[in-house]
């Protein structure tokens, strides 16, 4: 829970400070609101139901009204290099792995042949449940004659896809994980901005990985993940014919090892630094996992069931949609999602199969 919070908290006061649009005073209030919203172990929040005075705008007087077409807001494409797991219930899931035994020695004439031993390694994560919730007032929903207001729950199906996105995302892109994996020098981490010879010493410190034995580990396909300001020096590294940006012009060998390049919009950048990540493919190596409650493969929408019923005359359609002590109609989304929390690899569930670049240096 505590990388999720840093995570809103980095959300919220970086997109809405630098919009100028709160106060440090406010950002701190959303923050904790965030907190309080997504956090799992909490009570679902009620809030104050909007109704027409919310929307002094759009529902004032005006000989022409209309909306611009909604953002199109980029989409991470994790599931094509994160490992996908269930959880049976909301308890954490115990995942092992068994060491290889040892290698041979020679044994001598007459002599016993050397012991030797499997261990077991341990990780536990589970999952937990992420809700919002958003009431409306039935003349509201009468007075809302351009259908706005209609879309707000395939709006909210949208906004727990992005927070699912930057959910995932925070499993690996952040600074705790980025310290780790560095520290332990090469070939888990480098400095190297993208270009063509720092992502093949890259695609080299992947194939040098061994497991806990010094056995060596075969990964066979290779995803590049990058932020969106890479994605034109990505597209001219796997796309050119020969090797660009070098002077020999090699053939261009990158296509053989790399099984795709996957946008992460929530990678963070500062500056000139920019980092990308090389994962093994998770049918290979469960480099960072996602796991989900068992049967419950997305977010979903609802809707509070009217308890209104009608005896007499013609009420409007919109007024039977909501409360009988209120008139409210009230929406709701929920995620059930969660990973690994380590205390040093944060949601990266097996580092053999990882690859980090701070983006710092050419």
């Amino acid at each position: 829970m505590e990388r999720i919070s840093e995570f809103l908290c980095t959300y919220v006061s970086e997109s809405e400070k630098a919009a100028s649009v709160l106060s440090e005073t406010e950002i701190g209030v959303r923050v904790d609101a965030m907190r309080n919203v997504f956090r799992a172990d909490s009570a679902t929040t009620l809030q104050e139901a909007m109704t027409t005075a919310h929307f002094t705008s759009y529902f004032g007087d005006a000989l022409s009204r209309m909306f611009y077409a909604d953002y199109e807001y980029q989409r991470g494409e994790w599931p094509a290099y994160t490992y996908a797991d269930t959880a049976p219930d909301f308890r954490d899931v115990d995942r092992f792995r068994m060491s290889e035994p040892g290698t041979l020695y020679r044994r001598r004439e007459k002599a016993e042949a050397k012991a030797t031993y499997v261990a077991e390694s341990e990780i536990h994560y589970g999952v937990a449940e992420y809700a919002r919730q958003f009431d409306i007032s039935w003349q509201t929903l009468v007075n809302d004659d351009l259908g706005k207001l209609k879309e707000t729950p395939n709006r909210m199906a949208n906004a727990a896809a992005r927070f699912e996105d930057g959910f995932v995302s925070a499993l690996y892109d952040n600074a705790t994980t980025q310290a780790f994996i560095a520290g332990l020098g090469a070939p888990w981490s480098g400095t190297g901005r993208l270009t063509a010879a720092n992502l093949a010493i890259g695609i080299n410190a992947m194939m040098q990985r061994v497991d806990a034995g010094g056995n060596a580990i075969q990964i066979r396909r290779i995803h590049l993940v990058i932020p969106p300001i890479l994605r034109q020096q990505a597209a001219v590294l796997l796309q050119s014919e020969l090797m660009a940006g070098t002077p020999n012009n090699d053939k261009n060998i990158f296509p053989q090892f790399l099984a795709g390049i996957h946008v992460d919009p929530y990678i963070t950048t500062v500056g000139a630094n920019v980092p990308w990540y090389l994962f093994a493919d998770p049918s290979e190596i469960p480099v960072v996992t996602v796991a989900r409650l068992a049967g419950v493969p997305r977010p979903w929408t609802f809707m509070k069931m009217p308890d209104i019923r009608q005896l007499s005359g013609v009420a409007p359609a919109q007024f039977l949609l909501g409360s009988f002590a209120t008139g409210d109609i009230e929406y709701g989304v929920e995620s059930i999602i969660g990973g690994w929390d380590s205390a040093s690899y944060v949601g990266v569930t097996d580092f053999r199969g990882f690859y980090y670049s701070s983006g710092t240096t050419v």
